[in-house]
């Protein structure tokens, strides 16, 4: 049996993004876990930060955002993003995630691989 998992965002020290801009508490990683979960995190970015357009063709993403305003741009479509709203992106799909020149995004990530 995989051990139980408990942690406090208080408790785990920020990382960069794979995308060189932003940060994220890493609640769970892939080889934390038998599942095809990739990550489960808290990420932000900062007013004017994002991704810039790119893909995953092995990996699912879902966003749930908790705080802030931004921009998702995902193929030919543009969503925009506050609190609440939540945003699947199929692999292979080009997008991109990037908050409000005025305010920050704050979200919770899955990544889970296909």
């Amino acid at each position: 049996m995989e051990p139980i998992v408990f942690n406090q965002l208080s408790n785990i020290l920020p990382s960069g993004t794979a995308h060189s801009q932003g940060q994220k508490f890493v609640f769970l990683a892939n080889k934390d876990s038998q599942t095809n979960l990739t990550q489960f995190a808290y990420g932000s970015f900062a007013p004017g930060e994002g991704s810039g357009l790119h893909t995953h063709q092995t990996m699912e993403e879902f966003f749930f955002i908790v705080k802030g305003e931004g921009l998702c741009v995902c193929g030919a479509e543009r969503y925009q993003l506050g609190k609440g709203a939540f945003l699947r992106i199929p692999a292979g799909v080009l997008h991109s995630l990037e908050a409000s020149a005025v305010e920050g995004l704050e979200f919770v990530y899955f990544g889970v691989a296909i």
